[in-house]
C-alpha cells in the first residue's frame, strides 16, 4: 500500500468510525427509551439487557453502515479540498480516479461485510431480539426458547408434522407425530408416534415411538410396532428446516427465504408476492453501501466552501429520498 493511499483511508476511516460509533448510540438510546419501562416492570438482569443490545446491532448494520459511509465520505473529501491536498494531490499527476481507490474499496468491503451478517448471524439476531422483546414484556422472565402445538407439511416429502414442543436452543422435540403418504398422496403409508425426538449426529433419533402401517386402502395394516428407540433414516428434514417452518419468513436468510418461496409454490400468489419483495429487497440492500460512496465522491469532491456544502446539502436529501422511495416501493410490493 502506497503512502498515499494510507493517508486518503486515515483521512477516510476516522470519520466513519465516529459516524457508526454516534449512530449507534442514537439507536441504543432510541430503542433503550422504547423497552427501559419493560425492562424495570419485569425486572430482567442487567446481564441479560446488555446481551440484548450486543446481539441487537448486527440485526440494523444495514441501516447504520450506509449513512455513516455517505457522511464520512462527505466530510473527508471536504477536509481535503477546503485543504487545497486533492488539487495538490492532481497537480503531481494522480487521476481523480486513482485517489478515490481507497474509498471505493472501504464502500466495496463494507457492502460484502453487511451482506455476510444478513446472510448468517442477521437474521437469527433480529428474531431472537424480537422474542427476547416479546417474552419481556410478557413477563419478563427472558427469551422463551419453546414453541409448542405446532405443525407444519413440507411441500414434496408426502410427510405431515405435529410436534407438541419444540426447544428451538438444542432442536429437541416432544411429542411427535408424522404421517407419511404414499408417493401418489391418496393415502398414508404409516403414521409414527413419538415421545421424544432428538438431532444426532444429522439424523432424527425417534424415542418410545409407535408405527403403524396402513394399507392402499388407508386401512391399518397389522398391528402397531413398538420400539424404544430408532433411527428415522427416511426423514431428510433438518432442525434448520423445521425452524425456517416455524419463524416468520421475515426472519430468513434470502438463501433461506429463496427456498421457503420455492418449496411453498403453491401458496396464495399475494403472499408469494410479498415473499418475492422481501428477497429482492434483502439481496439488494447492502450494495447501498457501495452506492452512496459512489454518489458521495462526485458532490464532496466541490472547490470553494459555497459550492461544498450546496453539493453536500443536495447528496443529502438524494440519500434520505432514497430511502424514503425504497420504504415505500416495497411497501407497496407487499401490499398488492
Amino acid at each position: 500500500m502506497k503512502l498515499i493511499d494510507k493517508y486518503l483511508l486515515r483521512t477516510f476511516l476516522l470519520p466513519l468510525v465516529y459516524c457508526l460509533l454516534a449512530f449507534v448510540m442514537i439507536y441504543l438510546i432510541f430503542d433503550l427509551f422504547d423497552n427501559l419501562d419493560h425492562f424495570l416492570e419485569g425486572g430482567t438482569p442487567p446481564g441479560l439487557v446488555a446481551k440484548y443490545y450486543a446481539v441487537f446491532l448486527p440485526s440494523v448494520m444495514v441501516q447504520i453502515v450506509p449513512v455513516s459511509l455517505l457522511l464520512a465520505v462527505l466530510y473527508a473529501l471536504y477536509q481535503l479540498t477546503k485543504n487545497n491536498e486533492l488539487t495538490a494531490m492532481k497537480a503531481c499527476g494522480l487521476s481523480i480516479v486513482r485517489l478515490m481507490v481507497p474509498f471505493l474499496t472501504v464502500g466495496l468491503l463494507a457492502s460484502l461485510s453487511v451482506l455476510a451478517v444478513n446472510e448468517t448471524i442477521g437474521p437469527r439476531a433480529s428474531f431472537w431480539c424480537n422474542k427476547f422483546i416479546s417474552q419481556t414484556r410478557k413477563a419478563g422472565e427472558g427469551i422463551d426458547v419453546y414453541k409448542k402445538e405446532i405443525g407444519f407439511s413440507l411441500p414434496g416429502t408426502g410427510r405431515d408434522w405435529y410436534v407438541g414442543e419444540f426447544d428451538m436452543r438444542t432442536f429437541e422435540m416432544k411429542r411427535v407425530v408424522v404421517t407419511q403418504q404414499r408417493p401418489d398422496r391418496r393415502s398414508n403409508a404409516y403414521k409414527v408416534w413419538a415421545q421424544q425426538a432428538r438431532w444426532v449426529d444429522n439424523k432424527w433419533w425417534f424415542s418410545d415411538l409407535r408405527i403403524q402401517r396402513f394399507d392402499e386402502n388407508s386401512d391399518r395394516d397389522g398391528p402397531p410396532d413398538f420400539e424404544l428407540e430408532r433411527e428415522m433414516s427416511d426423514f431428510d428434514e433438518n432442525p434448520r428446516t423445521i425452524l425456517n417452518e416455524i419463524k416468520d419468513p421475515e426472519y430468513l436468510a434470502s438463501w433461506e427465504l429463496a427456498d421457503y418461496i420455492r418449496t411453498h409454490s403453491t401458496r396464495e400468489r399475494a403472499q408469494l408476492a410479498r415473499l418475492t419483495a422481501e428477497l429482492h429487497n434483502r439481496l439488494s440492500a447492502p450494495w447501498s453501501c457501495l452506492i452512496v460512496t459512489l454518489l458521495g465522491i462526485p458532490f464532496g469532491n466541490q472547490t470553494g466552501r459555497k459550492g461544498a456544502v450546496q453539493s453536500i446539502g443536495m447528496v443529502l436529501l438524494m440519500f434520505f429520498g432514497y430511502y424514503i422511495l425504497n420504504y415505500l416501493g416495497l411497501w407497496l410490493a407487499k401490499a398488492m
